[in-house]
């Protein structure tokens, strides 16, 4: 089993039986940071980074969705709520949050569906075309210009880069990206429409790297 070792982790949890085995658990190899509540997550997101956030969706003091609309954010969200209709599940998706997970979960379960999410630093960075992401900072840009994407678009741009040449249908995407079902098609036709529309107002070269194959679907332009 793959494991989550020295990373920042924050967890955003109101259970106080669940929060402190979450932190028993992920505090043996990792620096974890505990919040119960969304005032005590922004004030700890505005005072440092962290390589994953642990979300609940029910808090005291409103919905963990609200936290995915704050700018701040560069880590991959996990998402462990109760809430498991497909409604709320694709509205996680549509933030772009890196996974989402009914409780309950092991805690073994969940180790390993985070590691999947978190490359190791050798293989977090790419660079093809003028195009750079760094997968563990969540941060893109094209010939030194940083570009402002959403966390699904980043997802997509980082996830087609990797595998540069390869055509992919909109469905396989979805599935590829979030390892889920896909229920919703034009969720990521949206953000792939919204992704090349932002790559396009940097430059033309860079709006031609995501290009679309007729019939088969989408790819980043290989070597």
């Amino acid at each position: 089993m793959k494991n989550v070792v020295d990373r920042n982790i924050l967890i955003v949890e109101d259970s106080n039986e669940l929060r402190v085995r979450l932190f028993d658990y992920f505090s043996r190899q990792n620096n974890v940071t505990l919040a119960k509540n969304l005032k005590e997550a922004r004030s700890f997101l505005e005072e440092k980074s962290f390589s994953v956030i642990i979300l609940d969706l029910i808090l005291p003091d409103g919905s963990g969705f609200s936290l995915l609309e704050q700018s701040y954010i560069s880590a991959p969200v996990i998402i462990l709520s109760d809430l498991n209709s497909d409604e709320n599940i694709l509205h996680g998706l549509d933030y772009g949050v890196a996974d989402y997970i009914v409780k309950p979960v092991s805690m073994e379960v969940l180790e390993a569906k985070i590691a999947l999410r978190l490359l190791p630093e050798k293989e977090s960075f790419m660079t093809l075309h003028g195009m750079s992401v760094d997968v563990a900072k969540r941060r893109a840009c094209f010939k030194g210009i940083p570009l402002d994407l959403t966390s699904s678009e980043f997802n997509i741009l980082a996830f087609l880069m990797r595998h540069a040449g390869t055509v992919y249908a909109a469905n396989d995407l979805y599935e590829s990206i979030w390892h889920m079902p896909h229920l919703n098609t034009q969720t990521i036709r949206i953000h792939l429409h919204n992704l090349r529309k932002k790559l396009l107002l940097v430059s033309p070269e860079c709006g031609s790297l995501i290009m679309t194959e007729f019939g088969k679907g989408y790819f980043f332009r290989g070597d």
